[in-house]
């Protein structure tokens, strides 16, 4: 009975880790087909992403990626800024 209990009072937070992590993978996916690589990005717990983009990469290439992002379901909001800052390609 007290597994139970455990259980359901930790299922909202696994739901939660879910989203996140379903987020980022989205993320990842499209940053790699859309060959942006320099980019900083972390989802939280509501599945909301926040971009960075070095300054190398294109305006128009970043209006791709973020038309790209808003279409994904897994992804549920998106605040973004392109920074005077190299970043390291994602791998």
């Amino acid at each position: 009975m007290k597994k139970l209990i455990a259980t359901l009072l930790l299922f909202p937070t696994l739901a939660w880790a879910d989203l996140a992590r379903h987020a980022e993978y989205a993320a990842e996916r499209v940053l790699v087909e859309e060959n942006v690589l320099t980019v900083y990005f972390t989802a939280n717990d509501e599945g909301r992403l926040t971009l960075l983009f070095g300054r190398q990469v294109p305006d128009w290439q970043i209006e791709a990626v973020l038309e790209r992002l808003n279409a994904e379901p897994a992804i549920r909001g998106i605040t973004h800024a392109k920074v005077d800052t190299d970043y390291c390609p994602i791998r």
